[in-house]
């Protein structure tokens, strides 16, 4: 379950105070945004909805700050997100070297016109990558169902191989985030 992986990276307590979402679906960003603002967290975003802050960069060390990567100013020039998962390698590395950044939400959706293996790119991303006690706590969540193409339980086997802890829903990715900052406090 995600609570009890959540036990094991890093004791359950981030190594920064700052949540960093990074999602391909806009819906699910604004989604995170909601959830995090009803525990009283501050929340920016480049999408934001309304009670969030505005922010423009990817500046994700300043505060929990949650990034819809399909928005036009990502995606000029190249696919979206759920079609390219590359797009949102640069910013998932930056987080993962931030020491600020103490936890990395991320989703995965499933379906026709998405990538055929969304969960195992990411998983192909954190190889060669900073051991799971010394990196953020990564929580994800997987939109879809095992009749899509990519099969949603490898899409969460992959992830959960690679040290990410795979909440049920994006709702309850986002709860756990704002458990993992509060606990860190």
């Amino acid at each position: 379950t995600a609570s009890s992986a959540l036990s094991k990276a890093s004791g359950g307590r981030p190594r920064g105070p700052n949540i960093a979402g990074l999602f391909a679906g806009g819906t699910l960003a604004a989604e995170a945004q909601v959830v995090l603002m009803a525990r009283r967290l501050a929340v920016r975003s480049n999408a934001p909805v309304p009670g969030a802050g505005r922010t423009e960069g990817l500046d994700l060390a300043a505060g929990h700050v949650l990034l819809d990567l399909g928005d036009d100013r990502f995606t000029r020039g190249r696919p979206h997100p759920m079609i390219e998962p590359a797009v949102r390698d640069q910013p998932m590395l930056a987080a993962l070297a931030d020491p600020k950044v103490g936890v990395l939400l991320i989703d995965v959706v499933l379906g026709f016109g998405s990538h055929g293996d969304p969960g195992g790119h990411v998983a192909g991303l954190l190889r060669g990558q900073p051991a799971v006690a010394s990196r953020p706590i990564i929580i994800a969540s997987v939109t879809g169902t095992d009749a899509d193409p990519q099969h949603r339980a490898r899409q969460v086997a992959a992830l959960e191989a690679a040290g990410v802890i795979v909440a049920p829903s994006n709702a309850a990715a986002a709860e756990l985030a704002a458990t993992c900052v509060a606990a860190r406090s």
